[in-house]
C-alpha cells in the first residue's frame, strides 16, 4: 500500500509543478497579447513619428486629384445612364439579379439558423 501512496503522491506533485509553470506562461502570452497596452507604449515612445507620418499622409491624399462625376442629360434635360455601363441590361446582369433574389432568402434563413444554434 505505501508504495501506490507515494506514486499518487508523486503524480500530484508533477502535476502542481505543471500547473505553476502553466500559470506562469499563461501571464507572460497574456502580457504579449495585451495589444492595447503595447499599442500605447509605443505611441508613448514613438508619438512624433506617428504624428508625423500622419500629416504626411493627409498632405498626400489632399494632393490626390478630385474625382469627377460625368453626368449625361437628353435633349430634354433628363437624366440619362451613360452608354455602355448598364450591367442589369446585359443577360449576365439579368443572370445575377435572378441568382441573388433566391440566394438572398436562403442565405438569411441560413444564417438565421445558426445564429438561433449559437444562442
Amino acid at each position: 500500500m505505501a508504495p501506490v501512496n507515494d506514486e499518487k503522491r508523486r503524480i500530484i506533485e508533477e502535476l502542481e509543478k505543471t500547473r505553476g509553470d502553466l500559470a506562469g506562461a499563461s501571464v507572460g502570452l497574456r502580457g504579449q497579447l495585451n495589444f492595447q497596452r503595447r499599442l500605447s507604449v509605443i505611441w508613448q515612445n514613438n508619438r512624433w513619428v506617428w504624428l508625423s507620418f500622419m500629416a504626411l499622409f493627409g498632405w498626400v491624399l489632399s494632393r490626390l486629384p478630385r474625382r469627377t462625376k460625368k453626368i449625361y442629360l437628353d435633349k430634354s434635360g433628363a437624366r440619362v445612364r451613360p452608354p455602355g455601363k448598364s450591367f442589369v441590361g446585359t443577360i449576365v446582369g439579368q443572370l445575377w439579379s435572378v441568382a441573388w433574389s433566391v440566394a438572398k432568402p436562403a442565405m438569411i434563413a441560413y444564417l438565421t439558423r445558426r445564429m438561433t444554434k449559437k444562442a
